[in-house]
């Protein structure tokens, strides 16, 4: 139990202060200075994030560590084919077994990730590392404890059948660090050319900091070569990255802190759909593009719940904010059936990658393809549209399963009767379904889609069919929030057991580090002369060690740390003594060194 706090505690430590240094560098020192750098220009990430990813982290070491002393268990027991002598293969398998393990390591996150993304896994497990949608340095250790153990086990086979240096797991751990650092920074460091080949096939920053806010692509871990090969990079990967390099003079907006949002009116849409109208403290809220959300923060029969929600008013048209919501979730059931005029919610300013900003010059054709409650920001959207630019076309292909859960049809129809540039159609699953001929081909028409995975995905394979470029596809993706222990425990009890796992983990501390550990106790017996006996026995907290005939050679034995001793080496002949320190190579095998001024011996000794 010992082994297992003091490298739990080392590596937590280590993890901690790495991610501190990197936070006061680039969020703190240089903050201002790489303004343009930062990928999201709305600072969401305050100490409530960072208190709860440091928290989430002390359970994620709890994972890593088992495993790392498992990997160790199986190396003593002969299973794993560890090996400490660097280079001996040769200096050139050890180059080639390092890139092995990145190739390796990178495909197995990658079908990793992508496999926990699947509905009825993520709420469960990786939901818990999404909460963080604006990722910063102690994002990179915010991870289930089920994923943080799963994300690693490739290592184990990989050590049974191949020989494995430890340097080239140091080589790995150094460079999964940094990269998973890099990846969370929330600034992008890389240069330009990072846009065109080779360098272009590394993951950046923004490429994953895009991966925590549309959350259905860019899964890869050092490389982008399976999103490239599986069709799975977001579309707007390398515009971004674009984008970040071409700033000039940009500035943060501090978004870390909630504030208050009254509601002033509700309207329910449908049977399982409803409308709320907010009127916020601060009028920085109506600085919002359409499409964008809120994030909410709810406090429901004493707990406090956190969630996105996107907007259905339009900027500069409406002088309301309003979220329209499909019942779900506690949320949402408390918004459709418990909520009142004068309640009070708290949200961060609106944000979100899936936005539309008109231009009055433009002349576009923009298809719309909404699905249920996924016409919530595109509604948004067509307003704007169809209000400031006059010239472009806009056409809506709206999909329902029944004319009664039509969202804003009094709405639309109104749009249609007031503006001759907008088509509306409505899909009924049971009479008619958006096909492929239903989707325009032409040149310059651009896509917004919205809805449940079925229809996105079946919309995203037509355009894909029918050559339309990525870059006129913009497909919103929304997510499940994360469900603690499986959903079987309430909060009441999480907190319980939090509580009695850190009280756990304390009281093990203490009484192990007030025990010294036993793995010394026993008859050895010196590998270069066998004849030369020891027994070693325990008298409280320390050692002693006598030769067979009961002498006392070793003294003052101390446990220091996981398989290391120090204490007093006793010439038999002359009673001289010497300083020693006694390391346990393994259950069967210790080494001693013997130091006395400039002289120093070391002997190996081998249980009997």
């Amino acid at each position: 139990m010992l082994a297992f706090i003091q490298q739990y505690l080392t590596t937590l430590i280590a993890a901690l202060l790495i991610m501190s240094i990197a936070y006061l560098i680039f969020w703190v020192a240089l903050s201002k200075k790489l303004s343009n750098r930062k990928i999201q220009l709305s600072k969401r990430a305050g100490w409530s994030q960072i208190k709860g990813e440091i928290g989430v982290t002390f359970f994620s070491f709890l994972g890593s560590t088992a495993f790392m002393l498992l990997l160790l268990l199986f190396k003593d027991k002969g299973i794993a084919k560890f090996y400490i002598e660097t280079g001996k293969y040769g200096w050139w398998y050890e180059v080639l077994i390092v890139i092995f393990m990145l190739l390796l390591s990178d495909t197995w996150f990658y079908w990793s990730h992508r496999t926990m993304h699947h509905p009825s896994i993520y709420k469960y497990v990786h939901a818990l590392h999404h909460k963080s949608l604006d990722v910063n340095p102690y994002t990179s250790t915010s991870f289930h404890v089920l994923e943080s153990l799963w994300l690693t086990i490739w290592i184990l086979p990989l050590t049974i059948f191949i020989p494995v240096s430890i340097t080239a797991l140091g080589v790995m751990q150094v460079l999964g660090t940094f990269n998973n650092l890099k990846s969370h920074l929330g600034y992008e460091l890389f240069p330009n050319f990072f846009s065109v080949a080779p360098f272009n096939l590394l993951v950046t920053a923004t490429n994953h900091s895009l991966h925590h806010t549309q959350y259905n692509g860019n899964y890869g871990l050092f490389f982008r070569f399976w999103d490239i090969f599986c069709a799975t990079e977001l579309n707007s990967t390398d515009s971004t990255f674009k984008e970040i390099h071409q700033r000039t003079n940009e500035k943060i907006i501090d978004n870390s802190k909630y504030k208050t949002l009254v509601i002033t009116k509700i309207v329910k849409e449908n049977s399982n759909t409803v409308s709320v109208y907010f009127k916020p403290s601060d009028n920085k809220f109506y600085n919002y593009q359409a499409g964008q959300y809120l994030t909410l923060k709810v406090k429901l029969n004493g707990k406090t719940q956190d969630r996105c929600f996107s907007l259905s008013s339009s900027p500069n048209i409406d002088n309301f904010l309003r979220i329209t919501v499909k019942i779900k979730g506690e949320v949402s059931h408390y918004f459709y059936y418990n909520a009142k005029i004068g309640d009070i919610v708290e949200a961060l300013l609106p944000v979100g990658d899936f936005n539309f900003t008109p231009n009055a010059s433009f002349e576009k054709h923009y298809m719309m393809i909404a699905g249920g409650s996924g016409i919530t920001p595109l509604f948004s959207m067509i307003k704007q549209m169809l209000q400031f630019e006059p010239m472009s076309i806009v056409t809506l292909l709206y999909a329902n399963a029944s004319e009664e859960n039509i969202i804003f049809q009094k709405e639309l129809n109104q749009l249609l009767q007031q503006y001759a540039h907008f088509k509306y159609s409505n899909f009924i699953s049971q009479q008619k379904r958006i096909s492929k001929k239903d989707l325009s081909t032409v040149t310059n028409t651009v896509y917004y889609i919205c809805g449940p995975n079925s229809l996105k995905n079946g919309i995203t394979q037509h355009l894909k069919d029918l050559k339309v470029s990525k870059t006129n596809i913009h497909v919103e993706h929304f997510a499940d929030g994360y469900t603690p222990w499986f959903g079987f425990l309430r909060k009441q009890k999480i907190k319980i057991i939090k509580k009695a796992a850190f009280i756990f983990l304390f009281l093990s501390f203490v009484f192990t580090t007030t025990k010294a550990q036993t793995e010394i106790v026993g008859t050895w017996k010196d590998k270069s002369h066998p004849e030369k006996m020891v027994i070693f026995t325990q008298t409280e907290n320390i050692f002693i060690g006598k030769d067979i005939n009961g002498k006392i050679i070793f003294k003052d034995l101390k446990f220091m740390k996981p398989n290391k001793y120090q204490g007093i080496l006793i010439n038999p002949n002359n009673n001289q003594q010497f300083k020693i320190f006694i390391t346990l190579n393994s259950k069967n095998e210790f080494t001693f060194i013997v130091t006395k001024l400039i002289f120093s011996k070391k002997l190996i000794f081998l249980r009997n």
